[in-house]
């Protein structure tokens, strides 16, 4: 991963968790409902960026269906 700073993680994860929540087709509600959450929680996440805890991430990236990996991969 490259060198970014805090703010710039927080806007590329949120950035990230929108595209692939869209390529889903999954509702913020759905999303936030999947992980225990409600949809301000996911809402806040992607208009004004995130950093989760690493257990949000995991859970995060299963209802995502992607690894942890793959949603910190900010290259695409």
């Amino acid at each position: 991963m490259e060198e970014m700073s805090s703010s710039e993680f927080k806007i590329k994860l949120g950035e990230r968790i929108l595209k692939l929540r869209s390529s889903l087709d999954l509702s913020q509600e759905q999303l936030a409902h999947s992980i225990g959450k409600d949809k301000q929680f996911i809402n806040r996440y992607e208009v004004h960026g995130a950093n989760p805890t690493a257990f949000t991430l995991v859970k995060l990236a299963k209802a995502l269906k992607v690894t942890t990996c793959e949603l910190l991969d900010f290259s695409e």
